[in-house]
């Protein structure tokens, strides 16, 4: 465990933008994995599948002294740390750097993986044993990838009653996957949110999309006693446990 770690906050509009897509309900579950944490903090963090619309690397300066952000494309790296910059303060935007990572073909050890809206691209529906290959990628990479006492974090699609609605739009009609929360396997931190975040029109419609999402999480924050299947998912595994 690291003391000292921090960076100057960032406000609600800022922390939004780290969050892309149906921002309000990604950043509540996010939150909520972050308290399930409790006080761990650590010195370094990898961040995998950052792209144009989100990057939760200036969050995690919150939990470790240095961050290494990966997206899939080089050509992502340049709005990445634009992002960063405008979001940071200089020296805290130091503390992160840019790389080119494949999740299933990473070399070292970090204190701290997270990935969001990564594992249903990489298990999609047209493999027919996507979960049981998403749940041997999560024993590895914690396994081989974490320190010890690290955590590995993910956050993803959930599967809701509203999925056939949704069938022929965006990811889906491209065989993503959206996950049922026993797909998963047994974290020391779960935490799931909402059922109409599962269609972001911010994607779509710009600020105007904002708004509707906006919207969508009101009514999904008035329906949260009552929701049991949730869009937005996030769980964390430490190392050594379990």
């Amino acid at each position: 465990m690291t003391e000292g770690v921090g960076a100057a906050p960032l406000n609600e509009v800022q922390q939004r933008r780290c969050m892309g897509w149906s921002a309000r309900a990604w950043l509540r579950v996010w939150r909520g994995v972050m308290q399930g944490m409790g006080d761990w903090r650590g010195e370094s963090a990898l961040e995998v599948g950052a792209g144009v619309h989100s990057s939760l690397a200036p969050l995690l300066l919150q939990k470790v002294q240095r961050v290494e952000c990966s997206a899939l494309d080089a050509a992502t790296l340049p709005v990445l740390q634009a992002r960063h910059a405008a979001l940071l303060a200089p020296e805290d935007a130091a503390r992160i750097s840019t790389s080119v990572q494949d999740v299933r073909a990473l070399r070292g050890r970090w204190d701290c993986i997270v990935m969001k809206s990564v594992l249903g691209g990489l298990f999609r529906m047209g493999d027919a044993d996507g979960v049981a290959h998403m749940q041997a990628l999560i024993a590895q990479l914690r396994r081989e990838h974490l320190t010890e006492g690290g955590w590995l974090i993910s956050l993803d699609n959930g599967r809701t009653a509203l999925e056939p609605l949704f069938a022929g739009f965006g990811a889906r009609r491209n065989g993503w996957r959206f996950f049922a929360a026993g797909d998963f396997p047994p974290a020391q931190v779960a935490r799931g949110f909402g059922v109409l975040g599962a269609f972001s029109a911010a994607t779509r419609l710009g600020a105007v999309g904002h708004a509707v999402d906006d919207a969508l999480y009101a009514v999904d924050y008035a329906l949260a006693p009552l929701t049991q299947r949730h869009a937005v998912l996030g769980h964390g595994w430490k190392a050594g446990v379990g």
